[in-house]
């Protein structure tokens, strides 16, 4: 059993994330998932952290991202997309030599960041959706804009916090 949650410890750390993520916790007043994207962290902080992690080759990405589009009530395939941004940039920076140095990891991180999010906010700009459910219902792009540059800012300051918890103790047993 132990062999088993260190083998599939970043799945199911993930798939966690998903569903916590998915209860109607607020803070002032608007979801925790308006201000920081947790799965974006903990994908790119298990793949550097663990270079030979691959999720199923992609398969338990994928289902992940199934149910949080179905929890968030996203566009089918929009979770996806984001998390295989990210898994990609990771890879990369795993694949080079500066993976040992934490500022070029944060700085890929922030990279990966800024292309998931502009993807995400073409996609939501397609669609002629707002990208948050307490945005205005008018199509003030510049509204829409904030919320997501918040949630860039936090995610990329919680980042640290995640990547000195995982890559120092839960890598040690990850299965590699």
């Amino acid at each position: 059993m132990i062999s088993f949650v260190n083998r599939y410890i970043a799945s199911i750390v993930l798939l966690l994330s998903v569903l916590i993520s998915s209860f109607e916790i607020t803070i002032l007043g608007k979801p925790i998932s308006n201000y920081v994207n947790l799965q974006l962290i903990l994908i790119y902080v298990f793949k550097i952290s663990n270079p030979g992690l691959n999720f199923g080759k992609g398969i338990f990405l994928f289902l992940i991202s199934i149910i949080s589009d179905v929890l968030n009530g996203l566009w089918f395939g929009t979770s996806g997309i984001l998390y295989f941004i990210v898994f990609a940039v990771a890879a990369f920076q795993a694949s080079i030599k500066l993976r040992s140095f934490f500022i070029s990891e944060w700085i890929s991180f922030g990279v990966s960041l800024i292309i998931a999010y502009c993807v995400f906010f073409g996609l939501e700009f397609l669609h002629h959706e707002t990208i948050y459910k307490n945005a205005q219902t008018t199509h003030n792009h510049m509204t829409e804009i904030m919320p997501l540059l918040t949630n860039f800012i936090i995610t990329l300051l919680v980042y640290p916090i995640f990547w000195f918890i995982i890559s120092k103790l839960v890598s040690q047993n990850a299965y590699r």
